[in-house]
């Protein structure tokens, strides 16, 4: 079976669909009798293709357009059998089976979370990506639930696939690693780590608000690193870092390299997660597998993915999530129950798997034909 997968999420900074994509890719090139070519309107940076793995690439500006008319000619030349939409919309026409890969739906139900381009390439397409697709894969229960209530047509093709985590991520620390890497992030001191691009979606305005209070209860608490690259409407949670009494205290290196992201998560106090929304949440399955205790708020994809490992609190809740912080801060033996939890949860989530039954699913799609 040749599998094509788009790897458009593979051109940029790699986030949560990037590290998918790439994470698939790899998995399936590894299982019996599958080949997989990643396509691509533009060059592929050569560290995000994993080894075995093909490439066809074009040299496009505009990823939406390439997709509704270079990507079915390319997929046809290679003679795919079976396409992975790994960034969730298809080709409106192909002759080939397609599995588009829904992460979420905020760009339909939150477009003012999303750059216009982010929702102009979604909305126009995702009915017609749903309606021809031979099988839907949704990569939490919480994402499935609500994809089969808004398209309830699609309800029976569904397969839930999560995510797995990456070996690297794990507690066995090197000597000295903590030190240096609060050396390099927080002028040497302790910290609670937010991992996510800095944008409204990600709640992070409420995560500041409750640092603030916990400082103003005890100054001694740690400093907080917001991790991650600028996205769609920053400027807002800039301005309250600017302003907020404490800001020599708020951290922002900007997007880290995936090579120095492990260390980050091994070395915090706490992991915060306090997004409205997510689809999976795979910086939460990560912080987890390091042994970093976990605050989350309630979204339905972060609890999936949590059990019962880590403290929640509503995203709208800023007094809730303080005092879940300062419950994880504070207390060593909920630190303890929460980092033995997480490393126990984190263990069902494996690449492997994800990409076994991702496999399965593309098999069984090559027995249908989208519609005419």
């Amino acid at each position: 079976m040749r599998v094509g997968i788009d790897a458009r999420a593979l051109l940029a900074e790699r986030t949560g669909i990037g590290v998918y994509t790439q994470e698939i890719a790899r998995g399936l090139s590894a299982v019996p009798g599958v080949e997989v070519i990643l396509f691509a309107p533009k060059e592929i940076p050569l560290g995000a293709v994993p080894p075995g793995v093909r490439t066809r690439t074009d040299r496009y500006p505009f990823g939406t357009v390439w997709v509704q008319t270079l990507l079915p000619r390319r997929l046809a030349e290679e003679s795919v059998d079976v396409l992975l939409s790994a960034v969730t919309i298809a080709p409106a026409r192909l002759s080939i089976p397609s599995v588009p890969v829904v992460h979420d739906l905020t760009p339909l139900t939150h477009p003012e979370w999303h750059r216009r381009k982010t929702v102009v390439a979604f909305l126009p397409w995702i009915e017609r990506t749903l309606e021809r697709a031979a099988k839907v894969i949704a990569v939490s229960p919480a994402t499935a639930a609500e994809l089969a209530a808004r398209f309830p047509d699609v309800r029976g093709r569904i397969s839930v696939i999560p995510h797995g985590v990456d070996p690297r991520f794990s507690p066995g620390a090197a000597a000295g690693e903590a030190e240096a890497v609060r050396r390099e992030y927080t002028r040497g001191r302790p910290y609670v780590l937010s991992f996510a691009t800095l944008e409204p979606r990600k709640n992070l305005g409420a995560l500041v608000a409750a640092f603030e209070r916990l400082w103003r209860d005890d100054e001694n608490r740690p400093d907080l690193l917001l991790a991650g690259g600028a996205g769609w409407r920053s400027e807002t949670l800039a301005a309250a870092i600017a302003g907020s009494p404490y800001r020599e205290r708020i951290h922002r290196p900007g997007y880290v390299a995936a090579e120095a992201v492990p260390a980050l998560f091994r070395s915090a106090e706490a992991f915060c997660y306090p997004s409205h929304a997510e689809g999976f949440g795979l910086p939460l399955l990560e912080a987890m597998a390091c042994g970093t205790p976990a605050v989350i708020s309630t979204a339905p994809a972060l609890l999936d993915v949590a059990g019962d490992a880590a403290l929640s609190a509503p995203a709208g809740d800023i007094g809730g999530l303080a005092e879940a912080l300062a419950c994880v801060l504070d207390d060593p033996e909920v630190r303890r129950r929460c980092s033995e939890r997480g490393l126990a949860r984190a263990a069902l989530f494996r690449w492997s798997d994800a990409a076994r039954l991702t496999a399965e699913v593309l098999r069984a799609s090559c027995a249908a034909r989208p519609a005419a």
